[in-house]
């Protein structure tokens, strides 16, 4: 019984010693982060084409852009400048979204310059904030 017990606490204890080193190893992601933007933003446009045709399409997309952009992720990997524009251009694509909804192609083109120009405001005017 004690060759039992020894052989047993000896196995739990090598077991335990080998955890951390697995816990330690970080999967590589396969689908790199610019990419994971991409797909984020045709997944919106393809769910707003699947929903309500190509003015909800322009919404989906807008709105995810301006999500993906503005993610952590986006932050790291993306120029500040990159990222100003892929915002504008998501705030200009949801503008002309809801405009073309509610009024037709004036009504988008309208929606398309005051989405731009209040996501161009936004990016200029936002400050960065720091996280302790």
């Amino acid at each position: 019984m004690k060759k039992f017990a020894a052989l047993l606490l000896s196995i739990v204890l090598l077991v335990t010693a080998a955890v951390p080193t697995y816990a330690q190893s970080r999967k590589k992601s396969k689908f790199g982060r610019k990419a994971r933007t991409v797909a984020i933003i045709a997944g919106g446009a393809a769910l707003g084409v699947l929903t309500g045709g190509l003015s909800v399409a322009a919404m989906g997309a807008g709105g995810a852009g301006l999500y993906a952009f503005n993610r952590r992720a986006a932050r790291r990997h993306f120029k500040p400048r990159t990222r100003r524009i892929g915002t504008v251009l998501s705030g200009s694509a949801l503008g002309a979204g809801i405009g073309g909804l509610v009024g037709g192609s004036r009504a988008a083109a309208i929606g398309a310059g005051a989405g731009g120009a209040s996501s161009y405001a936004y990016t200029r005017t936002k400050h960065a904030r720091r996280r302790y």
